[in-house]
């Protein structure tokens, strides 16, 4: 985790919010308690349905110059997403708060920090490297609380009792990041540098319809990872039969070999940009997705899901490290808002994707999920296909910048 900076732990309350607390503890709490996997999809559809405040998040922040303390009430919402969550019965509403203020929470973590990360790199090495050890950061997060987790509930320690674990963690993490803030972002710091940073790629990647693309791929592609990643281990729980303990762990484990992997994912990026990384991300969607869908419903062995969903991580953590990076050359806006409007979509694709999965569980079951990510990424992959025909000469000079 080399160049890691005190406040990018300010990305590993996305691992221990937005990743193990929503698939290990969330998902299952709202099935155990209610039993209603409509109310699961409607929550899991306002998470991603925050994602419509991120353009605002983004150009609030950049009109105001208000990016630090907007990252630290993002994590003070989290801790009370979690609060809530704990005291939480069997009320309708009551899930729908605590999915709203995750995703409000997520939003602007996921807005803010690449933000930060951006604007203060003077190069393509310094973003690369800027971003990478942000996402290791995050994955770190998944490694403590995944095996914090687990060790919990091999112990037989409540559902209930293991969120004070996260809301331990993530007012660490808070406190860690008003110690030592971010850099300040100015708005106007892409037009004011002449760094190679601000010079992503030529005015003709700047057009509006590759930047349409990449968004509409990013939507795609989010049925595939957060229907995979967050329902996963309720999914293969309840198709492979495979216990929610074993895959708190092996999202641990998956997490200590994302921190090496983004490593090397950095050293692509500084070398050969940020478009083939984010190739390979979706190759490795489409291979798992089929997987998942072959296998759905037959005798296979346990650690075969698992080992998928390890797999999954990995691609995961190359997608979501590297396109802010594309997004900075693609888009023609303000940092922030470019970010706000990357994950407009991308949380978009995860509501309305958890909002399909949980109505096609309650009407086909829970094996339907993987047929509706499939779908998914093919229609991402689709969607990619047409952005490299379109704008490969400047897709291919931004990845040699």
């Amino acid at each position: 985790m080399k160049g890691v900076r005190l406040w990018h732990f300010a990305q590993a309350s996305l691992g221990i919010v937005q990743w193990v607390g929503i698939a290990i503890l969330l998902n299952p709490i709202i099935i155990e308690r209610t039993a209603s996997g409509a109310l699961l999809g409607q929550v899991m559809a306002l998470i991603g349905g925050a994602g419509l405040l991120a353009p605002l998040i983004g150009g609030l922040a950049d009109k105001h110059s208000c990016h630090q303390i907007l990252q630290r009430l993002a994590l003070l919402t989290h801790f009370i997403a979690l609060l809530t969550l704990y005291f939480a019965d069997t009320s309708t509403t009551t899930y729908w708060i605590v999915g709203a203020l995750i995703g409000v929470g997520s939003v602007a973590l996921l807005v803010l920090n690449p933000t930060f990360v951006i604007a203060s790199s003077k190069n393509q090495k310094e973003e690369g490297r800027g971003l990478a050890s942000l996402y290791q950061c995050q994955f770190f997060g998944i490694v403590v609380t995944g095996l914090l987790v687990a060790l919990a509930d091999w112990m037989a320690v409540s559902s209930t009792n293991q969120l004070l674990i996260l809301m331990g963690l993530v007012f660490v993490v808070l406190v860690m990041v008003t110690i030592a803030p971010p850099p300040p972002v100015e708005a106007n710091l892409q037009e004011a540098l002449s760094g190679e940073t601000q010079e992503h790629s030529p005015k003709a990647t700047k057009k509006a319809m590759p930047w349409f693309l990449f968004l509409l791929a990013v939507f795609f592609s989010m049925f595939l990872s957060s229907n995979l990643m967050e329902l996963g281990p309720l999914l293969i729980k309840e198709v492979y039969h495979v216990e929610i303990g074993n895959s708190a762990l092996g999202m641990a484990v998956s997490a200590v070999i994302s921190i090496f992997m983004l490593e090397s994912a950095g050293r692509w990026m500084q070398k050969s940009g940020p478009f083939m990384v984010w190739y390979a991300a979706q190759a490795v969607y489409l291979v798992v997705g089929s997987l998942f869908w072959l296998t759905a419903g037959h005798d296979v062995n346990t650690i075969l899901p698992i080992a998928l969903l390890v797999v999954l991580m990995q691609a995961m953590s190359w997608n979501d490290m590297i396109i802010p990076a594309i997004a900075g050359r693609l888009s023609p806006n303000s940092p922030a808002l470019t970010q706000g409007l990357l994950m407009l979509c991308m949380a978009g694709g995860f509501g309305v994707g958890a909002m399909l999965a949980g109505m096609s569980i309650d009407k086909f079951g829970y094996a339907s999920v993987f047929t509706l990510s499939l779908g998914g990424i093919v229609v991402a992959l689709v969607c990619i296909a047409a952005l490299v025909m379109i704008s490969k000469p400047n897709t291919s000079e931004a990845a040699s910048a």
